[in-house]
């Protein structure tokens, strides 16, 4: 896969995910099983305006080449990962339902995008 289209994708998504708990928290967090007090609404909103920041980087850092490139990519593959790893605990303890075991596979999926992106050769410099 090429760095640009991981980096198009994975902006993208940061951004939708990230105007979505920015603009509309409890809709989000319902659709993960969430409840949402006053502090999971700012919590999301704070992680909404930070997934939105990833996706400017991303989107702005498309035609990135050599070590820029290199960073941008470790940087989005240890976000998915972190992601993955805290939210399959989270799920594993019951402090997140099961239903919020889909969100385990868009970290998959983004984590792998970006992995294959750093096995280009482009990436590789």
């Amino acid at each position: 896969m090429s760095p640009r289209l991981a980096l198009t994708i994975g902006g993208v998504a940061a951004l939708i995910f990230g105007l979505a708990l920015f603009v509309s928290p409890e809709s989000m967090l319902a659709g993960f099983g969430v409840a949402t007090p006053v502090a999971a609404k700012v919590l999301a909103r704070d992680v909404g305006a930070t997934l939105i920041g990833l996706g400017v980087i991303n989107w702005m850092a498309r035609d990135a080449t050599g070590r820029a490139l290199r960073a941008l990519l470790v940087g989005n593959v240890v976000v998915q990962a972190l992601e993955l790893l805290i939210n399959g605990y989270e799920i594993v303890v019951g402090d997140l339902p099961t239903q919020a075991a889909g969100g385990l596979l868009i970290h998959l999926v983004l984590g792998a995008v970006f992995v294959l992106a750093m096995r280009s050769s482009s990436a590789r410099a």
